[in-house]
């Protein structure tokens, strides 16, 4: 999965001075009718089934204004309170791309044929011995880690009705974090896609990540949005790189299951032939 690469979280409306009354199980009855996002998502993890993804991502880039789009689709497969296979077909001016990965294997497609593959396959599979990391993200957000949705939501300035995704009416959550608030319950966030906030870019953890979270009715995440601006370069702070992510989530309540890709297609790392030339 690439960095581009794809929740729910506390709902922070809390009354200061309120009179509270209590079930006969002594639980705050205001409590539990409180929707809890951060108890859907894992609930969700913890089954069966899983969610699609469709995805839009622009950058601007240093001086020139040098902008970039990229388009995916990616499929999420759920169990054992995590994220246990992805389908990812990612699209952009460069061309086009798709890794199917799980666990300990990713099958990544190969559109032009190179001359170190086998003739009549496309794929090549690596495995792996460490396991890998499979994520939902929303630009710097990671979608899937319910401490990380928690703490998002709990930083909500604003929060109305929205518009129905995925059949679902929605209420709009907003806000703002930054990315040191971020690194401490993700340690994969990065800034200058390859430098992690600490050390010459300790400096990093102050830029804020602005979001926007449209829940649906079972407190499900059918869409996000977000925005990081960063400086081009420690040394360049005056020319700017920003990201802007808009996703959109459907088929939270689908049985899904990602196959791999058919295995006559597939070859192994053993079987690629490079050149001299390669």
């Amino acid at each position: 999965m690439g960095r581009w690469t794809l929740g729910p979280a506390l709902v922070l409306t809390a009354s200061i001075s309120v009179s509270v009354s209590v079930s006969i199980t002594g639980v705050p009855a205001e409590a539990a009718a409180r929707p809890d996002p951060v108890a859907a998502l894992k609930r969700k993890l913890n089954g069966h089934g899983g969610v699609r993804e469709t995805a839009v991502f622009r950058s601007v880039l240093g001086p020139k204004k040098v902008r970039l789009t990229g388009r995916a689709k990616t499929v999420f497969e759920f169990g054992g309170g995590g994220i246990v296979a992805s389908d990812l077909r990612f699209s952009s001016s460069l061309g086009d791309s798709r890794s199917i990965a799980f666990l300990y294997r990713v099958y990544n497609w190969e559109p032009e044929h190179p001359d170190y593959l086998p003739a009549g396959k496309s794929w090549i599979v690596s495995k792996k011995k460490k396991k890998n990391d499979l994520f939902i993200s929303c630009g710097q957000i990671r979608l899937s880690d319910p401490a990380v949705l928690r703490h998002v939501l709990a930083t909500t300035t604003a929060k109305h009705p929205a518009g129905v995704y995925d059949g679902t009416r929605t209420t709009l959550y907003e806000g703002s974090t930054t990315i040191g608030a971020l690194y401490k319950l993700d340690p994969s966030v990065w800034v200058d896609n390859v430098n992690k906030p600490i050390g010459q870019h300790a400096s990093y953890r102050k830029l804020p990540v602005k979001w926007r979270l449209w829940l649906g009715s079972d407190q499900l995440v059918r869409r996000c949005q977000t925005r990081y601006d960063e400086p081009d370069s420690p040394w360049s702070v005056e020319d700017r790189h920003v990201v802007i992510t808009d996703e959109r989530y459907s088929g939270w309540h689908d049985p899904i299951d990602v196959k791999p890709p058919p295995a006559e297609l597939v070859a192994t790392r053993d079987e690629l032939v490079f050149s001299d030339d390669d």
